[in-house]
Parts: structure tokens; C-alpha cells; sequence
């Protein structure tokens, strides 16, 4: 009765949430839907300013490793921060909080700190889709204005923020502009951070696979097939340990329909593995982690994992199935949020962790995250899901919205 209820709850939880969603989207107009969409960042001019400043720390994220005997600084120097690929078992690589410190001479309320991923966002990386001699040809990750929690800014021109960074291949760097988001003139820029292993295995999704007792296992890293071996170590909780090996996908910019997914909006989605998890047994309990073994025989791993396999198709059981639509993505840390962008997003995500106990299977009918061609917020938004999608199976449906731009490649990056 309690599994029922629940699902009913969901019912019209997600039913209102929809109409909601509607709601908001229809009184914001198409060029208000994704926030940054409204940087314009093919008018971004150079007015550097030797007086202000951005300062970001730590430099080295996710860097709780397990390493056996060996300590932390030996491990980042020979594994991390001398370039190679880090060794052992990754644990809390995911996200990480940065403390961002700035200073600007002349502050105003237009003022804004932009996320960038690489950290190297120079004209030097424009590609010919971008028309013209830009200074700036891709968009942040994510923007936050310099006053937003920092009340005396605009008399000291000091502020503070507390930004959430996810894993995304990449190293980053933080910049201070001013002109608002319409007339951006770029003043100073940070030094880089990078996670302890950008390339880490990560956000692995579940999909129940083609037969009831098999799993599909889904996620992402910075290694291509050339450079690593992907897969799978799994069992059931308590016993032997299997081997699954995994697929390799990937897309590039021409795959894409057109701007902005092919201009500002491009960055590299990383490489899409996949694994199959058969011959499960009904209602078994299974631990897994993700693998990769590199050319030199080290194995890079995943933190630790674990789902409830699917039971006997026609036995006596009860299934609580959450099934909802249009949720969208969010950020923990209030930044991106222009007009209460996807304000439910992360409210759903929380509800559905907290009830994770009592949930056998999602079910998210599209639209997924809305990232309109700015394909940073595919991870961004597999980050968001990652505490529900690695442990119950995470099913996605057919969506309106047409299938172009980074659309096109939702089902590829999530099953």
C-alpha cells in the first residue's frame, strides 16, 4: 500500500510540475530558455585592468585518493600533475565546491564571473564556424554576478563566491567581466584548476537492458578506446567479482545542426561507454564499479556503486515507478539562474534521492536538461542525476522538442 501510494504521489507531483514547467516556459519567449544564451559572446571585448583580480582554489580537485602506502604528493607527481594518467582508486572526483576571490577597481551591479572549461578560452581555439575575428568563441559553463551574495561590492570591488565544479575532462579558470551580459568586456582572468584526474570514469546510468535480468551501464570519461580499455567490474554483493567489457562512442561539431551547438555552445563530450550486466538474479542485491585499463596495464577506477536487479517477470511483487517530464537542470550553487530558469529541477532531483529506498525504476519522459545547443550541461545534468541513475535504472522516452542540436544526442549520452 505504501509503494502505491507513493507512485500516486509521484503521479501528481510530476503532473504538476509539468504544468508548472509549462507555464513558466511559455511567459519567458524561446531567447530566454537557456541562460546562456544570453552572453553574448561574440561582443566580448578586451579592457584588462593589471589592478583587478581572480583568484581560485584549491588548485587540484577531487583529489581524495586512495593509494595504499603511497602518499598524496608523490601520487600527484607522478600521476597528476606531471601529466600522466592518475593510478588507483578515485574517490570523490565527481564535484568539488572552488573558492573564487576577486577584485575589480571599478565594480558595478553588471559585473559577472564566467566558468571556463578548458581554461584556455583564447581566440586561439576558434574554429571557421565562428564568422569574423572574435575575441571570445565559446560560451562559460556557467556565470555567476559578482555581487550575488557580496552586498558591499559595489563600494570595496571585493567579492566571493562559492562555485560547485563538476568533472568534465577539462581544466578551468574563472574571469571577470563587466558590461552585463549584453556588452561583456573581459578584466582579468584566474590561474587554472583541474581535477586530480580529469579523464576519471564518471555519472554512470542505468537502463534495464533488453531481458529482465540484464543491466545496461552507461558513462563517461576523457579516455578514448585508443588510450584505454573500458569496463565494467560487477557481482553480487558479497560475491565473486565479474568482468563486462564496454563500447566506446562519441560525437564531434559537424555532428551537430548549427549554431550554437557548432559555435559557442560546442565543447567535447567526452567518450560514451557502455556496458551489459547479464544474467542477474531476481531481487539480487549487485555492487559495481567502473573501469579502464590503460596501455601500461594500470587501472583507473570508479568509486563503488550498487542497484537491486529486476524480479521474475510474472512474480508476485510490487514495482514503484516515478514517471515524470520536463525537469530540466539546475545549479546548487544559484548560479545560471536567470528569471527562475528550471526552478524544480533540483527540488525533484532531492525528492527522488530522499525516497531512492522506495523506488524500483525512473521513468523521464522528455524534454531532459534544456540545454539548447550548449552541450556543457549534458554533464552538468548527468552530474545532477548521477546519486538516482547509478543505483535504479533510469529510462528516458520520446520528447518534443525537434531532434537537433545537442538534443539529437541525448538518448547516446544518457543510455
Amino acid at each position: 500500500m505504501k509503494g502505491r501510494l507513493l507512485l500516486l504521489l509521484w503521479a501528481w507531483a510530476a503532473a504538476t510540475w509539468v504544468s508548472v514547467s509549462a507555464v513558466t516556459r511559455l511567459g519567458r519567449g524561446v531567447a530566454g530558455e537557456q541562460p546562456l544564451s544570453r552572453i553574448a559572446v561574440e561582443r566580448v571585448v578586451l579592457a584588462v585592468n593589471d589592478a583587478a583580480y581572480v583568484k581560485a582554489s584549491p588548485l587540484v580537485l577531487g583529489h581524495k585518493v586512495k593509494l595504499g602506502s603511497s602518499s598524496l604528493l608523490s601520487h600527484h607527481r607522478s600521476c597528476g600533475l606531471a601529466g600522466k594518467s592518475i593510478c588507483g582508486s578515485l574517490q570523490g572526483e565527481n564535484s568539488e565546491w572552488a573558492d573564487v576571490e576577486f577584485f575589480h577597481p571599478n565594480p558595478s551591479d553588471d559585473d559577472w564571473i564566467g566558468v571556463f572549461s578548458p581554461a584556455n578560452f583564447s581566440d586561439a581555439i576558434c574554429e571557421a564556424e565562428n564568422t569574423g575575428t572574435p575575441v571570445l568563441c565559446t560560451a562559460p559553463i556557467k556565470y555567476q554576478f559578482a555581487n550575488f551574495e557580496n552586498d558591499g561590492y559595489n563600494k570595496t570591488g571585493k567579492g566571493y563566491l562559492k562555485l560547485q565544479l563538476i568533472n568534465q575532462r577539462e581544466d578551468f579558470s574563472f574571469a571577470l567581466f563587466s558590461g552585463g551580459l549584453s556588452k561583456p568586456k573581459l578584466i582579468s582572468v584566474s590561474n587554472k584548476v583541474a581535477f586530480a584526474n580529469p579523464k576519471a570514469p564518471v555519472y554512470p546510468r542505468l537502463a534495464q537492458g533488453k531481458s529482465w535480468n540484464e543491466m545496461t551501464v552507461t558513462w563517461t570519461s576523457g579516455y578514448d578506446i585508443t588510450e584505454a580499455v573500458p569496463f565494467v567490474e560487477w557481482g553480487e554483493k558479497g560475491g565473486r567479482r565479474l568482468l563486462a567489457p564496454a563500447g566506446t562512442l562519441t560525437f564531434d561539431r559537424n555532428s551537430m545542426c548549427g549554431s550554437p551547438a557548432r559555435t559557442v555552445g560546442w565543447r567535447h563530450p567526452g567518450y560514451i561507454h557502455t556496458s551489459f550486466l547479464k544474467d542477474l538474479w531476481p531481487d539480487s542485491p549487485y555492487t559495481y564499479r567502473l573501469g579502464h585499463r590503460l596501455m601500461n596495464g594500470t587501472r583507473v577506477w570508479s568509486k563503488s556503486y550498487s542497484f537491486k536487479a529486476s524480479p521474475y517477470p510474472g512474480q508476485d511483487s510490487l514495482q514503484r515507478v516515478v514517471v515524470f517530464g520536463d525537469m530540466g537542470k539546475a545549479e546548487a550553487d544559484g548560479s545560471n539562474e536567470f528569471s527562475d530558469f528550471q526552478p524544480g529541477s533540483l527540488n525533484t532531483t532531492y525528492q527522488i534521492i530522499r525516497d531512492l529506498e522506495d523506488i524500483d525504476m525512473v521513468v523521464h519522459i522528455g524534454d531532459i536538461c534544456y540545454a539548447d545547443g550548449y552541450l556543457s550541461q549534458w554533464d552538468q545534468f548527468t552530474a545532477q542525476i548521477e546519486p538516482i541513475a547509478s543505483r535504479v535504472p533510469y529510462m528516458i522516452g520520446l520528447y518534443s522538442t525537434p531532434l537537433c542540436s545537442s538534443h539529437v544526442h541525448a538518448h547516446r549520452r544518457l543510455r
